[in-house]
């Protein structure tokens, strides 16, 4: 399955390889910009950024996730992003991802793990199904730019 893959907690030196990845997503980005934004994210607690590492020492994956607390929810852990590549696919990599950030979840005393997933990715819905997702809301998402 994806016995030559492994998770590692991601550097700041990973930086241009999940900017690429990010792009996968629908999200491109500047390395440096992402280097920066990668290095205020590693040093906050309560924030997790993993990748998948294949036998060759190429990141093929990545995920990001928080724990959250709102006035209206109590703490939980947010699945912010998982991504991985195209032709790393179908390999376990994204179950071993997850399951990494439920047990990061667990040892926090978080206990539930939320994930939104983009209506135009309609294959990663099956995926979070099939591995005991449910689906709970729809919603839109709204933007608005400041300047």
């Amino acid at each position: 399955m994806s016995g030559d893959v492994r998770v590692r907690p991601a550097t700041v030196d990973d930086a241009a390889r999940i900017a690429e990845l990010s792009g996968v997503l629908g999200y491109p980005s500047d390395a440096a910009a992402l280097g920066a934004r990668l290095a205020r994210l590693l040093a906050r607690d309560g924030e997790l950024l993993l990748v998948a590492e294949d036998d060759g020492g190429r990141i093929v994956g990545w995920t990001y996730a928080a724990e959250r607390e709102t006035i209206e929810s109590p703490a939980r852990c947010e699945l912010l992003g998982l991504v991985v590549d195209a032709s790393a696919r179908r390999r376990g990599i994204a179950r071993r991802l997850v399951g990494a950030v439920e047990r990061w979840a667990a040892d926090r005393g978080l206990d539930r793990v939320v994930v939104r997933s983009n209506v135009v990715r309609p294959e990663s819905h099956p995926f979070y199904q099939g591995i005991g997702y449910a689906r709970v809301k729809t919603q839109h998402t709204y933007e608005k730019r400041t300047s």
